[in-house]
């Protein structure tokens, strides 16, 4: 794929296009905002790794004007702000997923990959697994054609998991990712949320499986 590394610290920079260089990628880096939209605008861009600190723009800004432009180029932010409100922040202005500083090179290969499949569909098409749906324009969600409530974070665990489908995620990720907790803090929740969820899906033709010593993972299952 042809990727836009937008990044303004050079070591970080040279590091992440080495790594993804190898990997097969052709890698374009930017430094800046303008210089990101300027390349953006090109349409030539099969994926953007977007960092939100910038010296001239701030990453949210060059986001918004992306989307605002109808660029449907999918969109990875990388971010020190590890705030859950500058995460939901980031993905209601149209980031597709997002990868918090400190971070492993192969989590952002697997993030990459992961958008790479999904890159016909960008993040405001409706989510879907199965006949699990989640509409792109109220978030509502429907299974098997009908429309089921779930609470806030059992929407956000679904999210989650329709966004990353056949890739499992850890307790600590969803944690992070969804409770906005950056320490185990000693309960079940994430069993909790997961055992309801899996409730209402149901008919969905979707199913959570437990990876054993791991996680969880969402897949395409038609007897579920």
């Amino acid at each position: 794929m042809e990727l836009l590394l937008v990044e303004d610290t050079t070591r970080l920079a040279t590091a992440i296009a080495r790594g993804l260089r190898e990997e097969g990628h052709v890698v374009t880096i930017a430094a800046t905002g303008a210089a990101a939209l300027a390349r953006l605008a090109r349409r030539d861009i099969d994926l953007a790794i977007l960092d939100l600190g910038l010296p001239d723009l701030d990453g949210m800004e060059v986001l918004a004007r992306v989307r605002a432009d109808g660029n449907p180029v999918p969109i990875l932010v990388l971010t020190a702000r590890d705030a859950l409100t500058a995460r939901v922040a980031a993905l209601d202005a149209g980031a597709d997923d997002y990868l918090i500083k400190p971070f492993a090179f192969d989590e952002l290969l697997a993030r990459v990959r992961a958008l790479a499949r999904r890159a016909a569909a960008p993040r405001w098409a409706p989510l879907a697994c199965g006949r699990v749906v989640i509409a792109s324009d109220d978030g509502r969600v429907e299974v098997a054609g009908k429309a089921v409530a779930l609470s806030p974070r059992e929407h956000a665990l679904l999210v989650a998991f329709l966004r990353r489908r056949g890739e499992t995620l850890g307790r600590p990720e969803l944690l992070r990712e969804v409770f906005g907790y950056d320490f185990d803090p000693g309960t079940n929740v994430v069993d909790v949320h997961v055992a309801h969820l899996r409730r209402k899906l149901v008919g969905g033709g979707a199913a959570i499986t437990t990876v054993r010593g791991q996680g969880y993972r969402l897949d395409e299952d038609p007897d579920a």
